[in-house]
């Protein structure tokens, strides 16, 4: 049955109420507008720490022209030098595109756009000026909305291939390369259309997804160009022993001077790689377990006088040669003031077993009481010598004072005084990681979000359970959230969401919240991931 024949102005209404269901379609919310500024005040204070960390790199590298000549530095000063000077040029070719695209967007000067927040910005939600400016300006095919030739998209994609290019080479002087995010080439598919990397930044995106997004690739020149630089910089000493810290070190003959003799002893400076352990054994002893290249031998002191101690350091070499160094030196035996040292650190923490070592050389050990100055922290001795401190209390100043009984009788010893403070806050990750580039399918067999204390903390038996987090991912501009209240594991809707991802879509973990000692309760860090 034919359709009955319409008059202009019903053909106008039909065509208008099409385009307002259309319009209703490309409505993105607030909520998911807002989020971007969020984001990008995040990614713009990242970009601040790389950039106060590669200064502290260019910084390192005139410090090494007091341990080498101008000739053995400047090389690779030069080669960082250039590798700054490209990445300052990718940079600036961002920020200042970036900047005019929010002014064109904003009707602003080019100043007044370049301090703007994106939280101020009129137009969030608008992508035809940003794909316009950015895919078919100045292009040499007026009529193609690709980001081909002449365009900015293409003239950064060409800077950014440059820049890599350039890296790639300055390293590959020196047999070395590093891992690069700065992904142009692709392939890259939008809802299983190939498109090229120009339309996938930029073509129908909205503008402050752009503007948030320009922030974030500065964000991974600035990373290539520190990692670069730190390699350059470790070239330096490439073949040598390296040395971290330097100290003044006094190695008397001995320890006890009798009245009316000479206290003699040998001051130089020592130098130590705190980043290579020694091997050094004892005569008598064995191996003794070394710490940020300081071996400690510690042996019971039994008999009065004078003793002898042998034994040989070994080090290897940058080249991987074993290097041996024998020394001797002797030690005096007697009944010193007993010494309190905590054995991980130098504070206490709350709400764990603090080990610590007392002990009073000549004094057999159940002779020895130790007490503490505070009632909210008890001291007690275990099996094996060793004593342990529990405290609940944060922020405060506890003294240890060692008593001894000596012929029968109880002596003060000595005291020392340890800091008292929180557990440090724990550390999100999942599968290991803490955010990057990662894989679909690690992050699922994973299944959850994990608390970590992270391998520099020394205690053992901290643990951290995760109690509660949530999910937040964006698809076609679209907020997708997913929260978990109770427990560590992925819900059915996160993965689901992880198996729907695209390539490089973004899922960020936050507001996440783990249980611990002493029933305590830290809100964590976020995760960002992007994914493969």
């Amino acid at each position: 049955m034919a359709a009955r024949k319409q008059t202009p102005r019903q053909r106008l209404i039909g065509l208008m109420y099409l385009i307002f269901l259309a319009l209703l379609a490309l409505n993105v919310s607030v909520e998911v507008l807002d989020s971007f500024p969020l984001i990008n005040r995040s990614i713009e204070e990242t970009n601040r720490n790389f950039e106060a960390k590669v200064e502290t790199v260019y910084y390192d590298f005139e410090e090494q022209r007091l341990n080498f000549s101008d000739e053995h530095v400047y090389p690779f000063y030069g080669e960082a030098n250039h590798v700054g000077e490209l990445a300052d040029s990718l940079v600036n070719f961002i920020r200042t595109n970036r900047t005019e695209m929010l002014a064109l967007l904003n009707n602003i000067s080019f100043e007044e756009a370049d301090t703007l927040d994106l939280m101020d910005s009129r137009r969030k939600d608008n992508y035809s000026i940003s794909s316009r400016f950015w895919l078919v300006e100045n292009s040499i095919d007026p009529g193609a909305r690709d980001g081909g030739p002449g365009t900015r998209a293409y003239l950064l994609r060409q800077k950014i291939n440059h820049f890599k290019s350039e890296i790639d080479s300055i390293l590959g002087q020196h047999d070395q390369s590093i891992k690069m995010t700065l992904d142009v080439d692709g392939p890259f598919y939008v809802q299983d259309r190939r498109v090229n990397w120009q339309q996938l930044t930029f073509d129908r995106v909205i503008s402050v997804a752009v503007a948030t997004n320009l922030n974030r690739l500065v964000t991974e020149v600035r990373n290539v160009q520190f990692d670069a630089i730190n390699m350059l910089y470790d070239l330096i000493t490439a073949g040598q022993f390296r040395f971290d810290e330097v100290s003044a070190r006094v190695v008397p003959k001995s320890e006890i001077v009798m009245t009316g003799g000479q206290y003699e002893a040998d001051v130089f400076v020592a130098a130590i790689d705190t980043r290579q352990d020694p091997e050094i054994t004892v005569s008598g002893i064995g191996r003794i377990p070394v710490s940020d290249g300081v071996g400690r031998i510690r042996m019971p002191a039994t008999t009065p006088g004078t003793h002898t101690l042998r034994g040989e350091i070994t080090v290897v070499s940058p080249a991987g040669v074993r290097q041996s160094h024998p020394f001797r030196t002797q030690y005096t035996i007697q009944r010193p003031s007993a010494t309190v040292s905590a054995t991980n650190m130098n504070v206490f923490y709350t709400n764990v077993a603090n080990p610590v070592s007392i002990s009073a050389p000549g004094i057999p050990s159940e002779n020895i009481r130790p007490a503490i100055s505070t009632g909210t922290a008890s001291i007690y001795r275990q099996p094996d010598g060793q004593y342990i401190v529990e405290t609940e209390e944060p922020r405060q100043i506890v003294t240890i004072a060692v008593n001894a009984i000596v012929e029968g009788q109880m002596e003060r010893l000595d005291e020392m005084a340890f800091r008292v403070l929180p557990l440090p806050r724990p550390e999100a990750r999942i599968a290991g990681y803490d955010g990057g580039r990662i894989d679909r399918q690690l992050l699922l067999r994973a299944g959850r979000i994990e608390a970590s204390m992270g391998e520099d903390f020394l205690f053992a038996g901290v643990d951290w359970d995760v109690v509660s987090f949530e999910m937040i991912t964006f698809v076609g501009g679209e907020q997708r959230t997913a929260r978990q209240t109770d427990g560590s594991r992925l819900t059915q809707d996160m993965v689901r969401y992880l198996n729907d991802a695209r390539p490089n879509q973004l899922f960020y973990f936050r507001t996440i919240r783990a249980s611990g000692p002493g029933d305590e309760s830290r809100l964590l860090g976020d995760l960002s991931f992007n994914i493969n």
